[in-house]
């Protein structure tokens, strides 16, 4: 759980980097295009990948030891596959605009700031709902299962091998947190 907590606080960064880079698109002027292909690259590829695997084992084993309780949650394997195809969409948005391809700002803005609701929302019902849930009903011996199933791959944004085709992402939320860290000393 502590693994997946941080992947959320670290999706988290990112869709915050995304607003800040639409903020800039809004006012017309011209945001960081590798930060914005960057993100899109990392959404259709990490969590569909490793993260959203991680939690649909724990998913099937809550549904398994508790469904009431997994009916609660929903269709967590659905909703994953719907967030999925909105980062798709968003992928294809940013590609559109980086190929030259004619997109409106608005048509722009608004594939992306749907894909930001969506994802802030899904992130909210599973640190709300679905993650205490987990923890209340699930096991000792659930969670050794689930440990021994999980495949370890490193973050290619936030973690200690990242990618070096994130690096302008990586050095854009570096330079924010220390702006933040000094803003907060002062």
């Amino acid at each position: 759980m502590n693994r997946l907590r941080q992947e959320h606080r670290n999706i988290i960064k990112l869709l915050d980097a995304l607003e800040h880079q639409l903020a800039i698109f809004d006012t017309a002027e011209t945001p960081d295009y590798d930060v914005l292909a960057g993100i899109g690259k990392y959404f259709t590829g990490f969590p569909d990948r490793c993260h959203h695997p991680k939690e649909d084992l724990i998913f099937r084993k809550l549904r398994e030891r508790a469904p009431e309780a997994a009916e609660i949650v929903g269709d967590l394997e659905a909703e994953h596959e719907r967030i999925g195809t909105l980062a798709r969409h968003f992928r294809e948005a940013i590609q559109n605009v980086l190929g030259e391809v004619e997109v409106s700002r608005d048509a722009f803005d608004t594939v992306a700031r749907h894909f930001i609701r969506d994802q802030r929302r899904h992130l909210q019902m599973e640190e709300e709902r679905f993650f205490p849930l987990a923890v209340e009903k699930l096991t000792p011996g659930d969670w050794a299962e689930i440990d021994a199933r999980i495949t370890d791959e490193d973050d290619p944004v936030f973690g200690s091998d990242a990618a070096a085709e994130f690096a302008a992402l990586r050095n854009d939320l570096l330079q924010w947190e220390e702006e933040d860290e000094a803003e907060e000393s002062d």
